[in-house]
């Protein structure tokens, strides 16, 4: 199993698709301009990104622009046998979008289907008989390569889907149901005013790592995402590189805008092992959160080994403060999620929710 694609519904695909571009690398791949929706697909490696925007109120975009902000409406796994999913959808009383069909593309042939998952996220299930890059069922016009600039970003890490209070156990369930997920890990974050209770969950070949948040009170940022998005859905996704260092300077020399860390984070750094002095200095300068475990994730029979998780968070994208993009690198076969990042993540989002409250009160 793994992540095919993710689709973002948003007012206006082509900007959507340029901000990527000249923000994170990608490269545009192809587009598909219907009687009500414009679609663009671009890619980095192996991430690739469906953007539909609409052309009229007829387009299903603009029907889910109704009730939510731009964000991710699709996420879209590549199974091994698409039929037995699909019964557990039935068994599950899931609601079937999309009967099973056969695409036929210039990328290869595929089967796929289409299902609500979580409240009003939909999930396009494929199966590919053959290795293709990713199975978009849409006519693209295809795109020559169009690379603007070298990212070592190569694929989706993650993505951490937001669901109201007291349903993380239930959200939970039925992915385990569905999709044969485990729980990797479990975690309870709080701060002096708010906090959230989360599972981290991998499929069984480990290459699908989907989180999953709830809010712990009125006053937490997951709480202010359900508010502001209409409901659950999706909050961030983690796109990975094996050189996370290079690639946050070139994004923020293009303008990228980062959550901010305190000053303070930064004195434990001196007793991470595996970073040169250089490293240290590059990552407490772009504000890179970092974290280091001997014990949990041991490297091979080398029981001295540490595992290193550098992650950074991006500010929200879109038009509402709800989708951000994560970037990750996994040194020394890092799994799962630090506690001390995750903590760090927490705050300095709510932090940011805090200076939109001053601002609220100040108008």
């Amino acid at each position: 199993m793994k992540i095919d694609h993710v689709h973002f519904y948003t007012r206006n695909a082509a900007r959507t698709r340029d901000w990527f571009i000249n923000h994170v690398g990608f490269k545009a791949i192809g587009n598909c301009i219907s009687q009500d929706t414009h679609t663009e697909l671009i890619a980095l490696n192996s991430a690739y990104f469906a953007i539909s925007s609409p052309l009229n109120i007829a387009s299903p975009v603009a029907q889910y622009l109704k009730h939510h902000p731009s964000g991710v409406a699709d996420l879209a796994f590549r199974v091994s046998n698409l039929e037995e999913v699909i019964n557990r959808v039935r068994s599950l009383g899931l609601k079937l979008l999309q009967k099973i069909q056969v695409w036929r593309s210039p990328q290869g042939k595929f089967k796929f289907a289409q299902i609500m998952g979580w409240n009003n996220l939909r999930h396009t299930l494929i199966e590919a008989q053959e290795d293709l890059d990713y199975c978009v069922p849409i006519k693209l016009q295809q795109y020559e390569n169009n690379y603007n600039w070298h990212s070592h970003i190569n694929c989706i890490d993650h993505v951490v889907l937001n669901v109201a209070q007291s349903k993380l156990d239930s959200a939970v369930e039925l992915y385990q149901t569905l999709f044969k997920f485990r729980v990797q890990q479990s975690f309870q974050i709080h701060t002096a005013h708010s906090g959230l209770a989360s599972q981290a969950l991998i499929d069984d070949s480990g290459v699908v790592q989907f989180n999953i948040n709830e809010p712990t009170d009125p006053k937490s940022q997951i709480q202010e995402f359900i508010n502001l998005n209409g409901g659950s859905g999706i909050q961030h996704l983690a796109l990975r590189s094996p050189n996370l260092i290079a690639d946050v300077a070139q994004m923020q020399q293009r303008g990228l805008d980062f959550l901010t860390v305190p000053p303070a984070y930064y004195l434990q750094l001196t007793h991470l092992v595996n970073l040169s002095p250089a490293e240290q200095q590059a990552i407490c300068q772009q504000q890179i959160l970092v974290d280091s475990d001997r014990k949990a994730y041991p490297v091979g029979n080398c029981t001295g080994a540490h595992s290193l998780l550098m992650q950074i968070f991006t500010q929200p994208i879109f038009e509402q403060p709800t989708f951000f993009l994560e970037f990750i690198e996994r040194r020394q076969e890092a799994q799962g999620f630090g506690q001390g990042n995750f903590q760090e993540l927490f705050a300095a989002v709510e932090r940011e929710q805090s200076k939109r409250f001053s601002d609220r009160e100040r108008f």
